[in-house]
């Protein structure tokens, strides 16, 4: 046992002996250097010019544009089965977009069909009114006749005529009376019914007709056409996305833009955490993508007052900004050309500041 306790303790003597002299050596060498207390990291600090600026992302767009959407007139929403591509030169009179006309021609046949089913019933209405005014008008003739004849031989004379005949008498002038007043009446309530079924029929058939109109505007809508010559610009969704063939659009739903390039601006964001100071008027320069090496004078003209997310899956938010372009170039500037723009928060002289 003290002999295994002996040979530990010297391997560790051992061991403690090798380090010391790998150290010296290392000292030796030079590669291991002594920390002397006066070896502390300074930085002179003096009175200068402070500048304090915010990177920002963004893209080109027009300050004018015609926009342009779906008609109001279709009343529905329409599918889409001809688009024109994004960034085209488009000359006045071309296509744009061109709608699937399945729906707005079904929906015209169906109209068509219910117009006719309505006036059908107008006019059954109508024949049978006419038909019930003859027969009934016939029954009420027939019973005033029999009642003036009742009226006029009405027997009375107890002298000439039994009681019984006289009752008789009496009673057959009430009853035509009555059989007069009934076909009287019958009549009446006919022309009623057949006018309120002419009014339901004309109902009906206003419907229709308001349907097959709509239907007919909708097929006349099917095509946009440019109005003036330009560069169409496809309008993106809160995702970034820009209409397609199959999708669906709904009246008053903006498609696109014919921009105006001769004078463009920037729209950029910025990010929460480095707005502050952020206003309108500040100096701004920014960078085409795709074209390094160049830069080009800018005025911050807008500033949303709220921070928002640009993306529903992610919870940064960032301050959107516009910025008015000192020069527009439209040999080479584009609407929806991506730009990095720097804007200058801050800047004062005589200020003493150390680096971040």
């Amino acid at each position: 046992m003290r002999s295994r306790l002996a040979r530990a303790l010297g391997h560790r003597r051992s061991l403690g002996v090798a380090g010391a002299l790998a150290l010296v050596a290392l000292l030796a060498a030079g590669l291991v250097r002594s920390i002397e207390p006066d070896a502390v990291a300074t930085f002179e600090v003096r009175p200068g010019r402070f500048v304090r600026e915010v990177e920002a992302l963004g893209t080109l767009k027009a300050v004018k544009a015609t926009p342009v959407i779906v008609p109001l007139e279709s009343g529905r929403a329409q599918k889409v089965a001809f688009l024109a591509k994004d960034g085209a030169h488009l000359k006045a009179g071309e296509t744009v977009v061109e709608f699937d006309p399945y729906d707005a021609q079904k929906e015209a046949a169906d109209g068509q069909a219910d117009l006719t089913a309505a006036r059908a019933k107008i006019d059954k209405a109508k024949a049978e009114g006419v038909k019930n005014e003859r027969s009934l008008g016939l029954d009420r003739d027939v019973a005033k006749e029999e009642l003036d004849r009742a009226q006029t031989y009405e027997l009375t004379d107890e002298g000439l005529f039994s009681r019984h005949q006289i009752i008789e008498s009496q009673l057959d002038r009430e009853l035509f009376s009555a059989r007069a007043d009934v076909a009287g009446r019958k009549l009446e309530a006919s022309g009623k019914l057949s006018s309120a079924e002419r009014a339901l029929g004309e109902i009906d058939a206003g419907k229709a007709k308001l349907k097959v109109d709509i239907a007919e505007k909708g097929l006349r809508s099917l095509r946009i056409a440019a109005p003036h010559d330009g560069l169409l610009v496809l309008e993106r969704n809160w995702r970034g996305e820009t209409p397609f063939v199959g999708d669906t659009l709904w009246p008053g739903q903006k498609i696109a833009e014919l921009p105006d390039l001769s004078q463009l601006e920037a729209k950029v964001f910025v990010l929460e955490a480095d707005g502050a100071g952020l206003k309108a008027g500040l100096p701004a320069r920014l960078a085409i993508e795709g074209r390094p090496g160049e830069e080009h004078e800018a005025t911050v003209a807008k500033v949303e007052p709220l921070a928002k997310t640009r993306d529903w899956q992610s919870p940064v938010k960032y301050f959107e900004a516009t910025l008015s372009l000192a020069r527009t170039d439209p040999a080479f500037m584009k609407p929806g050309q991506k730009i990095r723009a720097v804007v200058r928060l801050e800047e004062a002289d005589g200020v003493i500041a150390i680096p971040r």
